[in-house]
C-alpha cells in the first residue's frame, strides 16, 4: 500500500477521543449483557430494546475500531453519523 499522507494532529486527537469513547461503550455493553441475562432468565426471552441497543453499540464499536486502525477515514459518531443497524 502506498499512502504518502501523514496523519494529522487532528486525527490523533480523534483517535484518543474514540479510544476513550470505546471504553465507555464496553462498559455499557457489559452492564447491558448482565441485564439481558437476568431479564432472559426471568422472562425466558431477551428484551427487544436491549437487543436494539447492543446491536447499535456493536456497529458503533466496529466503526471506532476501523477508524483507530486506519481501515477507514470515516469519523464515527458524535462527529459523524450514528451507524445504521
Amino acid at each position: 500500500m502506498e499512502n504518502s499522507r501523514k496523519p494529522s494532529l487532528a486525527r490523533l486527537a480523534y483517535m484518543i477521543l474514540f479510544l476513550i469513547i470505546g471504553r465507555f461503550v464496553s462498559v455499557i455493553v457489559f452492564f447491558a449483557a448482565i441485564f439481558q441475562f437476568v431479564y432472559t432468565w426471568i422472562y425466558h426471552q431477551p428484551n427487544a430494546q436491549v437487543l436494539e441497543l447492543t446491536a447499535a453499540l456493536s456497529e458503533f464499536a466496529k466503526e471506532i475500531i476501523q477508524f483507530i486502525a486506519f481501515n477507514t477515514e470515516k469519523i464515527p459518531w458524535p462527529i459523524g453519523e450514528w451507524p445504521k443497524t
